[in-house]
């Protein structure tokens, strides 16, 4: 079934806590596997198997600087060159996901933009580090 883009939401996650990151307009998420070739001298034909799988998540904010906030968490993470929990998704009654995907990160980005009579906004790249868990499993 077809869900407006707003259902989604980026939080940072500290055990059972999901933190939503405020001023969020927009995120996206890419999951890639790479390739690797294993073709040999009896065909012409390129043969691959499934590699590594790896991630990145990014996301577009209205700028919030309130020391206590989930984008200042990001900016000190960057500066600091910790993991950030995350979870992309929906969440579910009692805060518990439904649906999309926890994952840890680096911040490897967070760009400003300050145009005249505009919205100050962020742009924050994550790359994703280790497994991610997606909701509902994967069986």
């Amino acid at each position: 079934m077809a869900k407006l883009g707003n259902t989604h939401k980026l939080y940072l996650t500290t055990g059972n806590t999901y933190t939503y990151v405020k001023g969020e307009t927009s995120s996206s998420l890419n999951l890639s596997s790479d390739s690797v070739e294993v073709s040999d001298k009896e065909s012409r034909w390129k043969k691959y198997i499934a590699g590594l799988i790896g991630g990145t998540a990014d996301a577009t904010l209205y700028a919030e600087n309130d020391a206590n906030s989930a984008q200042h968490q990001l900016l000190t993470a960057l500066h600091k060159g910790e993991v950030v929990k995350c979870f992309l998704g929906e969440l579910g009654e009692s805060d518990t996901p439904l649906n999309g995907d926890a994952f840890e990160a680096l911040v490897t980005s967070i760009g400003g933009t300050f145009d005249n009579g505009a919205v100050v906004s962020r742009s924050v790249s994550l790359q994703i580090t280790g497994e991610v868990t997606h909701y509902p499993s994967i069986s």
